[in-house]
């Protein structure tokens, strides 16, 4: 270790002698509108604005940077450096994204692109139910019986039950009200939203599976999904709209710089390309 730090110090010995001799002071130039830009930066950072000190401190530390940055450059401390390499490449990227982001869409482009996309904006159903849970694990092979026997009790005229008092425990609500498909979906599985299809509404149906066994369903409402109106999902287009921009913004512009390029790719050997991940 010691090794290394005189020699690290010997190489900085040298470089300094080396970029001194014959070489005159180089400026560095702080204008008004970058004071005003620390001074602004600091504002929305403590909501205040610096003291003379605080701003003195701004201006030293800006300047280390630039020293910094400037040296780095002359020492070649930036070249192969990935680090470096991803965040020119980012800056390379905003800078297209930015100038993007000032196009305003017009109606017809959103009408439009909400047109393309509209899978992605589709409302769901609502659905409005009550459900009532036989657990396979408490009831075993009579669980499906016993739910066909609690449904003929429900479905008759004359009976009054509670329905809750039918079924087993399970922690979801008995009334689920307003929910979308998804959600329901979310809860109890795709395999019970694909038994609340064929049901109708304003009675007691069932039994359908779901994740956890067997459910009788009275369906109070359903409310078919549909097309949504561009007013109804403005926000959601407009945010989409200018994201598609920006990628495509990006992507053009290194199609556009490949040009100045002639790609050569190497091949890999078939021993090479097998240790791939």
């Amino acid at each position: 270790m010691f090794h290394f730090i005189v020699l690290g110090a010997l190489i900085f010995a040298v470089y300094g002698q080396m970029a001194g001799k014959g070489s005159s002071k180089k400026e560095i130039f702080i204008s008004q509108g970058q004071q005003e830009n620390l001074a602004n930066t600091f504002f929305r950072t403590w909501q205040r604005p610096p003291s003379a000190e605080e701003f003195k401190g701004l201006l030293d530390d800006y300047v280390r940077q630039e020293i910094a940055y400037r040296e780095s450059q002359n020492m070649g401390l930036d070249k192969d450096d990935i680090i470096v390499r991803r965040r020119m490449r980012q800056k390379l990227e905003l800078l297209a994204e930015d100038v993007a982001s000032l196009a305003v869409p017009s109606e017809e482009q959103l009408e439009a692109f909400l047109t393309e996309h509209v899978e992605d904006y589709e409302l769901e159903p609502v659905i409005s139910l009550r459900q009532v849970y036989f657990s396979p694990d408490r009831r075993g092979q009579a669980v499906e019986a016993d739910a066909l026997a609690a449904l003929e009790q429900l479905q008759g005229a004359a009976f009054e039950v509670d329905p809750e008092e039918l079924g087993d425990p399970l922690p979801l609500p008995y009334a689920l009200d307003g929910l979308r498909q998804g959600e329901i979906g979310r809860r109890f599985g795709e395999q019970f939203v694909e038994g609340l299809q064929d049901l109708e509404t304003g009675q007691w149906s069932g039994p359908i599976q779901s994740g956890f066994g067997l459910h009788l369903v009275f369906l109070d409402e359903r409310i078919d999904g549909r097309t949504p109106s561009l007013d109804e999902v403005r926000a959601a287009v407009q945010r989409d709209w200018f994201n598609q921009r920006r990628r495509e913004s990006v992507d053009g512009l290194y199609e556009r710089l490949a040009e100045n390029y002639t790609i050569e790719i190497e091949p890999f050997t078939e021993a090479v390309a097998e240790e791939q991940p």
